[in-house]
Formats: structure tokens, C-alpha cells, sequence
């Protein structure tokens, strides 16, 4: 009898798993036509039967209107229905409501953070992508309402210790399991993020990241993305070609000014004498490696060991002045966030003979 019963309920389950199916590949299909009225309470029908495509669907046509009234707070709770039973399609409309904030639902960046983390650690790249997006944006932004740089946001976040970096760990972390996922959105990022950076090895990883775009995936980053991307590689190329300098390609922009004006001082050449065009830098020498040195615990092989939160170190820059090489020593400083201070010893500044 036991048996006959354990059958029955089986044949019970697989008509109703068959009937949820049914009802949503009907809906599906309605919804294909935009036939909205139709599509509705068929998915209404799929989802009482646990189908968490019926719910991500009802979740979009209510945060859209689609034949019904505009419902936020209904849409979220069939969004998170949705995910609850696995459907990572539901974090997109997780996120427009729990990310961005609705009228009718406040802004809830731990919540939203905590589906994101649910999927990531099913191994998807959009989810991981997402997670960091959310700490970018919120917590770390270092943006103004008018998305201008905010200086003193970003001293805030810079002068906090190595423990204090709990979220920044994690957000960058997750940047780098999308990008090692092949997530292209997560792969130019993080590209961007290292050719921002400076320290020991930074470049080494940019420039083995950018081969793997170029191999791979050059054709599915965004075109003005992946054109400041190969601008900054090529800059970062031509650096290499100097010697060795562990300063990114923009903090070489910002120290080359200072240095030249303490190798015109250190040559007592004027820019009448040497016109500023006919001045370059002829060579890039690490004088001291990195010291004191503390990088944001990473768990992930792309970023591991090369976001710097402490250390500084010495270069030595050679300086053509027509004719004229003088060294200019300079220190530089990580800054505690994406950026480092430079200092030129202009004791040290030497005319060479």
C-alpha cells in the first residue's frame, strides 16, 4: 500500500511541476506577443505552483505597468520570491528597486548587497559585478551628488586603517572574480583599476590583463572604454620602455611638472636656454623598492596583492635638458585609496658631467 502511495505522490508532483511549466511556456509566449492581459494570470496560475520564472516575470510587469498598475512593493516581493528559489534574472529587478531606491521602496544597499553576495557565491559573474558595484557607488564613492570627485570624501576613506576595509575587500574581491569570469563590464574595470594604480607589479598584471582582453575579449568591451583602456596600456608601455617606475601612467602625469621644474633648477638652465619642448625624461630607475607596504586582502588571483593601502618608495628620473642630463630623486607615497604623493629631494638634484 506504502508503495502504491509513494507512486501516486510522485505522479502528483510531476503533474504539478508539468502544469507549472505549461502555464509559463503560455505566458511566455503571450508575453512575446506584449498580449500582457493574457500573460497575467497565467503566470499567476505558474508561480502558485513554485515556478520562479512566473515570479521574476510578475515581478516586471509590475515594476513596469504592463497591464497592471505600476506596484513596487509588489514587485519587489515576487522579485525576491524569484531569487529566494534561485533565479539570478530576479537580481536585475532587485536591483532597480533595492539599488536605486522607488518612490513607494527606500533605497536598501545592505539588502540589495545581500542578494548580489547570494548569487556570487554560485559562481556568477554578473552577481559578483554587481556586489561591487554597489560598494563603488555607495559606501566608496568618492563622487559628489553632480558626479565631481569629493576631496574630502576621498581623504576620508584614504586615511582609514588596513582593518577598517572590511567592504573594500570584498567589493574589490568580487570585481575580481566577475572579471576572471570573463564578465566584460568587470574586465574593463578592473583593467582601468590597475592602470590607475600604482606599486610593485601593478603594471606586470595590466599588461597580462590586457592580453587576455585583446586575445579574447577586445570585441565586447564598449568602444570609449576600450579606447582610454589601450591609450592608457600604450602609456604604460612607453613607460616601460624608460626602465622601471612603479608609478601609473597618471601619476606619472602629475609628478612630471614638479620634476621639471627641479631639473631646470638643478641644471640652472632656463626655459630661454631650453625650450620646455626639447626637454623628456630619458630614463626611470627604482632607486628603493617597496617598504612598509600593505595591500587589500584580496581572494581572487587578479587584484591579489596589487591594491596598495601603505607603502612608499624611491625612483630616479633622468632628465634630457638639451644635452643636459640631470637626476631628479623623488619619493612617492601611497595615498591610502588609488593615488600616491610625490616629493622631489631637490638636494639631491644632480647635474651630470
Amino acid at each position: 500500500m506504502s508503495e502504491i502511495r509513494s507512486k501516486l505522490i510522485v505522479a502528483f508532483l510531476f503533474l504539478w511541476v508539468w502544469s507549472a511549466q505549461a502555464g509559463y511556456d503560455e505566458a511566455y509566449a503571450a508575453l512575446q506577443r506584449k498580449d500582457y492581459a493574457t500573460a497575467h494570470p497565467l503566470l499567476l496560475s505558474a508561480a502558485s505552483k513554485g515556478d520562479d520564472r512566473a515570479w521574476n516575470a510578475l515581478g516586471v510587469m509590475y515594476l513596469q505597468g504592463l497591464s497592471v498598475k505600476r506596484n513596487d512593493v509588489k514587485a519587489l516581493e515576487y522579485f525576491e520570491k524569484s531569487a529566494a528559489q534561485g533565479n539570478a534574472n530576479a537580481l536585475n529587478g532587485l536591483m532597480q528597486i533595492l539599488g536605486a531606491g522607488t518612490d513607494a521602496v527606500p533605497k536598501d544597499v545592505e539588502r540589495a548587497r545581500a542578494w548580489a553576495w547570494k548569487f556570487a557565491q554560485a559562481d556568477n559573474p554578473y552577481a559578483a559585478f554587481v556586489f561591487y558595484q554597489l560598494a563603488i557607488q555607495n559606501e566608496l564613492s568618492i563622487l559628489d551628488d553632480k558626479g565631481v570627485v569629493d576631496r574630502a570624501r576621498y581623504d576620508a576613506l584614504a586615511k582609514r586603517a588596513p582593518d577598517d576595509r572590511d567592504l573594500d575587500a570584498r567589493a574589490f574581491t568580487m570585481l575580481s572574480l566577475a572579471a576572471e569570469g570573463g564578465y566584460p563590464a568587470a574586465l574593463a574595470i578592473a583593467q582601468m583599476t590597475l592602470l590607475e594604480r600604482s606599486g610593485e607589479g601593478v603594471a606586470d598584471r595590466a599588461l597580462e590583463l590586457d592580453a587576455l582582453i585583446q586575445d579574447k575579449f577586445r570585441n565586447q568591451i564598449p568602444v570609449q572604454m576600450a579606447i582610454q583602456m589601450n591609450q592608457e596600456v600604450t602609456n604604460l608601455k612607453n613607460l616601460k620602455l624608460l626602465g622601471t617606475t612603479y608609478a601609473s601612467p597618471r601619476l606619472y602625469r602629475d609628478a612630471y611638472p614638479l620634476v621639471m621644474v627641479s631639473a631646470y633648477a638643478g641644471s640652472q638652465l632656463t626655459t630661454a636656454e631650453c625650450d620646455r619642448a626639447k626637454a623628456r625624461v630619458s630614463k626611470l630607475q627604482i632607486l628603493e623598492g617597496m617598504r612598509d607596504k600593505d595591500a587589500l586582502p584580496i581572494e581572487a588571483r587578479l587584484l591579489d596583492d596589487v591594491l596598495f593601502v601603505k607603502g612608499h618608495w624611491k625612483e630616479q628620473w633622468t632628465i634630457d635638458l638639451c644635452g643636459k642630463s640631470v637626476t631628479v630623486p623623488i619619493r612617492f607615497d601611497e595615498d591610502g585609496w588609488a593615488g600616491a604623493y610625490f616629493t622631489v629631494d631637490s638636494k639631491s638634484v644632480k647635474l651630470q658631467k
